[in-house]
């Protein structure tokens, strides 16, 4: 039953929208590129309130920030179109490549282990699928869609982040790929349509997820994010005082780190959705607290209270462990025991159990020494500091 009700809300979400749009047709020069690039997202707090069920219900409310990673827009991808009437999708990251030539092969981006699921489904999506475009009659295979097209499409993407970082790296990609992919169609989208887009193509992917992620990192700075209650999000967003998160202008006070550990946030989120579904108490009650969550962070932002922004950042800790218990582990606990004297407050970024750990430190010695302390003895060969900056642009597309 439970499962039935995933798919439905699915099914709503994807196929809400009214008319079939025309058949994509390619609008670039032969020796053109589009080029994508956009930070990632820090969640301070709010999150799963952008969720659906929840969001469609009840409306959202969040706050986070666009930050790039040692000194680069991390998420990025490029686009070209191509002589040859093919797909080809390629990941720098990983050194992998795939080569798609039928529309069976295009289209089975929700099969389990599907490679280069994102970008199959962001190219069906944006019409290379039968039902996604009023294609001539007749024009049934790929080939058939490349050639009417004017060439075939290479994808190229680059994530600079771990997998499984907890720092939104999915649905920004998505954002991406939507938007560079718009740019060679000719169909650039508007803010509100490239959220919408990206909440479609998650749940497409069967993965769900909310909006919080993609306008994350698509909308630079730090900012408090609220949605109306409904299908389409229509974003409202102000932004925040950047200084106690930004450790240029904190002393280096906040500290990035990545654990070494992953989780599939899809896993977290079929139980945190589910607990919703069943209307548990407990759930709803720490949903409401979320909601209310994201004034109170950005006042003591704005008042530049550094002591009360750490306690806050720890307080959205609490509020994500007592919603999933498994938003945290052993290695997890252990490793806020060890930092605990030198920090106000931590927490796990995006679904937890793992990725990135935003740490507020007392002073900027402390801030020293638990980065001594984590050098010298990781939890794992993984586990590293991050330098980050608070992005001022968002997502860029340009035409190279």
């Amino acid at each position: 039953m439970k499962e039935a009700a995933f798919r439905h809300l699915s099914r709503t979400i994807v196929y809400r929208s009214g008319g079939i749009p025309a058949s994509p047709k390619n609008v670039l020069r032969s020796d053109e590129i589009v080029w994508g690039r956009s930070p990632a997202r820090l969640d301070l707090g709010g999150g799963w309130t952008d969720t659906p069920p929840y969001s469609l219900e009840r409306g959202g409310c969040v706050i986070n920030a666009a930050v790039d990673l040692n000194g680069q827009a991390p998420i990025q991808a490029y686009a070209r179109v191509i002589e040859k009437r093919e797909i080809r999708i390629n990941s720098i990251d990983h050194s992998t490549r795939v080569v798609i030539k039928t529309l069976e092969e295009l289209l089975d981006y929700r099969k389990p282990g599907s490679q280069f699921a994102l970008a199959k489904a962001a190219l069906a999506l944006a019409g290379f699928a039968p039902e996604a475009a009023a294609w001539p009659a007749g024009v049934r295979t790929l080939d058939g869609m490349l050639r009417y097209f004017g060439g075939g499409i290479e994808l190229t993407t680059l994530a600079a982040i771990p997998s499984g970082s907890g720092l939104g790296t999915s649905s920004i990609m998505g954002a991406v790929l939507v938007s560079i992919i718009g740019r060679v169609i000719g169909r650039p989208l508007a803010a509100r349509e490239l959220f919408h887009a990206v909440l479609k193509l998650e749940q497409e992917l069967t993965t769900g997820g909310g909006w919080q992620d993609q306008i994350g990192g698509v909308i630079e700075g730090v900012k408090v994010i609220t949605a109306d209650k409904g299908l389409v999000p229509d974003p409202r967003i102000h932004f925040v005082p950047a200084d106690l998160l930004d450790p240029a202008a904190n002393g280096g006070r906040t500290l990035l780190y990545y654990t070494g550990l992953r989780r599939l946030a899809k896993d977290i989120l079929h139980e945190v959705v589910g607990r919703y579904l069943d209307r548990d108490r407990a759930a709803m009650e720490t949903l409401r607290k979320l909601h209310a969550f994201p004034p109170l962070m950005a006042e003591a932002m704005g008042t530049r209270d550094l002591e009360r922004f750490g306690e806050l950042i720890d307080f959205a800790w609490k509020l994500n462990v007592d919603l999933d218990p498994d938003h945290t582990t052993p290695v997890i606990e252990e490793l806020r025991a060890r930092i605990r004297p030198h920090v106000i407050g931590a927490k796990l970024l995006g679904a937890g159990g793992g990725g990135f750990l935003l740490m507020v430190c007392k002073s900027p010695e402390d801030a020293a020494a638990v980065k001594r302390m984590l050098e010298k003895k990781p939890p794992n060969d993984k586990a590293r500091f991050f330098d980050y900056s608070i992005s001022r642009v968002g997502l860029i597309v340009t035409v190279c």
